[in-house]
């Protein structure tokens, strides 16, 4: 699916649509794709992972992303189980599982939240919130 293609749901606000684009990049494993959804000064944090904890910059992050954390999998599969958005604050929350297939072999599902903040039409904030632990054993 590009970025094209990724259809609004009924009633979807832009921001809701920009973050199911972002969604759709992680699945994609697309840097190039990611990076212009990105605010110019975009945040990432994952507390505790090894994958984009405290990055800042758009460049950076897509960078960190294309050569850290997308070279790591053969295979990537973000679902939403959930999203809600905060319009007044620009917040968009996602509950989210995934099915990830790293080239260590160890192939795993996880589940997490994304916080994410939206600032000038572009995801400024992703705060990634996850199962470090099961992660740390299988990538």
């Amino acid at each position: 699916m590009s970025a094209a293609t990724v259809t609004a749901h009924s009633g979807e606000s832009t921001n809701e649509h920009l973050v199911r684009e972002m969604v759709d990049c992680y699945c994609t494993m697309s840097a190039d794709r990611l990076l212009p959804l990105l605010h110019p000064q975009a945040k990432h944090s994952a507390p505790g992972s090894d994958f984009g904890a405290d990055l800042e910059g758009d460049k950076k992050i897509a960078d960190y992303f294309r050569g850290n954390v997308f070279s790591s999998f053969h295979g990537v599969q973000f679902d939403v189980v959930h999203l809600y958005e905060d319009r007044p604050k620009s917040v968009v929350v996602v509950e989210w599982r995934s099915h990830l297939r790293p080239k260590t072999g160890k192939n795993y599902s996880n589940t997490g939240v994304f916080v994410i903040e939206v600032k000038d039409e572009r995801i400024y904030w992703v705060r990634e919130y996850f199962d470090t632990e099961k992660a740390h054993q299988h990538v």
